[in-house]
């Protein structure tokens, strides 16, 4: 692929020293739930809420300067599974960029979203705090109705870092980052730029897609479903699509190239976070790609979004599968290209040797593994919920290297803070990755990990995979040592084991009984 990534000369570049200085002292994402339950809390539950830390705004006696601190940036591409990348083991990823930022930084093997989909998982990394369990849960009006679903919290990572002297400016197509909920988090922001035309966004007229036309992109049995209608919507929003340069992913990385120059020029450190919401579905990308991953055009029709569930369900045979398959990983192919051509830009700027940069996602998706698509809530196994991760150190620490040191999204707020050498609000609860750079463990330990996806929760350590819904109910345990697919359902089988998974990892991560929703 063109635009790989210049190799750099990071590792005889001495870094700012980020991690030494001081601390200043101071859906999917969509409507559908995938199957986890409704959104009513059951009154006896919210009794036994554990007070949650008051998000009092962080105070700073002086501000940071421009070369004593380093620059941050923050990549998310949503549902990116680990295994999609090349640097995570996957063979012909064609994901040559992310593979490069992989090489130059240490690597995260077990990171988990505490909480997702897409709504609740940017919560938790711009909030810097976990969600789960979703007590006092109240959908906002502009969002679906699954627990779990929030704005930002109006004190954030983003507030923090600008209050402490950071120029803040944010990329974004994500459209639940959009809606009127979410505007205290826009503000937060010194330049905000939205890009619509992601599902969810409307910049045409749905009607000018024809039922023909829209017959090319659904599959037959779900065309006139909910994620029918979404892919009409979306076909319209990308009516004025000529070249490449007009998709979504090429415009949000080409913002971030803006949002670079303007950082470079400001007077003080930057704090900029790239938000790209391919590859998730709806899935249209250019010819080449989907060629490079085997699909072609010349179907009949194209699987370019699914409903969460079955691959029955949605009417799908192994070669549709395939055919999905190779739609998103060419979105992916497409989104890894133009966050090259943006990483190129931060490298013509000469910005690498003193920004800490940070990549993540927020979920995977499934790809007809156990005979499920999309994002089922119950199916919380790694092609859902284990994403990619990387730090990178402007200095080479880390590079080259990977951890199994269990992280989750809450921790990103944490870490970029201390990055940054700026006390973290006594409100966060994260854990601090930097040390991993240095070789070097936590301050906390972290020996499992839990979350949750609406009303269905997961925990997960070095030997048992657990899933069930927020009560406990319908267990699945599986051994991670002899069934890596998770695939042989052991809880009835292991009823101390089920125990240990929810009450002594759930119950205890949560504070207290989960609530029950109805």
């Amino acid at each position: 692929m063109p635009n790989e990534i210049d190799r750099r000369e990071l590792l005889r570049r001495a870094g700012v020293g980020a991690a030494g200085v001081g601390v200043l002292g101071i859906a999917g994402c969509g409507s559908g739930d995938g199957g986890g339950g409704s959104a009513t809390v059951s009154a006896s539950n919210v009794a036994a809420t554990v007070a949650a830390k008051p998000r009092t705004p962080q105070r700073f006696a002086r501000k940071v300067k421009k070369g004593d601190v380093p620059n941050l940036l923050l990549v998310i591409i949503d549902s990116v599974r680990a295994d999609a990348l090349g640097s995570y083991g996957r063979r012909n990823a064609h994901t040559p960029n992310l593979d490069a930022l992989a090489r130059e930084s240490l690597r995260f093997t077990q990171c988990y979203p505490e909480s997702f989909p897409t709504g609740p998982a940017r919560a938790t990394i711009f909030g810097g705090t976990r969600l789960f369990p979703f007590r006092n849960w109240k959908k906002p009006a502009d969002m679906p109705g699954t627990p779990g679903w929030q704005p930002v919290p109006d004190e954030n990572l983003i507030s923090t870092l600008r209050r402490a002297g950071y120029w803040t400016g944010y990329a974004v197509d994500t459209p639940w980052v959009m809606v009127d909920s979410q505007k205290p988090f826009q503000r937060d922001w010194d330049r905000y730029v939205p890009i619509k035309g992601q599902t969810g966004t409307v910049t045409a007229d749905a009607s000018q897609i024809s039922d023909a036309e829209l017959a090319k992109w659904v599959a037959p049995k779900i065309l006139t479903s909910s994620s029918g209608q979404k892919m009409r919507q979306y076909l319209a929003n990308q009516l004025p699509v000529r070249r490449e340069d007009d998709y979504l992913p090429a415009r949000v990385f080409t913002a971030g190239m803006r949002l670079l120059e303007e950082g470079a020029k400001s007077r003080k450190p930057f704090a900029i976070a790239i938000d790209c919401f391919d590859p998730h579905e709806p899935w249209d990308p250019p010819k080449r790609y989907l060629e490079l991953h085997g699909g072609s055009y010349s179907r009949a029709w194209q699987p370019g979004t699914v409903l969460n569930g079955t691959a029955k369900a949605n009417g799908l045979s192994s070669a549709d599968i395939k055919a999905m398959k190779a739609l998103y990983y060419a979105e992916l192919t497409m989104a890894d290209r133009w966050f090259g051509n943006f990483m190129q830009r931060l490298h013509e700027l000469d910005l690498e040797r003193d920004t800490v940069i940070m990549f993540l996602s927020d979920h995977g998706f499934l790809l007809g593994e156990r005979g499920y698509v999309a994002k089922f809530a119950w199916e919380l196994h790694p092609e859902l919920i284990q994403v990619p991760m990387m730090l990178r150190h402007p200095g080479g620490r880390g590079a080259r290297k990977k951890t199994d040191f269990y992280s989750q999204t809450e921790d990103v707020a944490t870490t970029l803070l201390a990055a940054a050498g700026v006390k973290r609000p006594r409100w966060m609860d994260g854990i601090n990755l930097m040390p991993l750079l240095e070789g070097k463990k936590p301050k906390k330990r972290r020996d499992y990990v839990t979350g949750s996806y609406s009303s269905i929760v997961f925990a997960r350590d070095r030997n048992w995979s657990y899933v069930a819904d927020s009560q406990g109910g319908r267990p699945e345990l599986y051994n991670l040592r002899r069934d890596r697919r998770e695939v042989r359902n052991l809880a009835a089988s292991n009823p101390a084991q089920v125990r240990k998974m929810y009450r002594g990892m759930l119950v205890r991560d949560a504070r207290g009984p989960l609530p029950k929703f109805k």
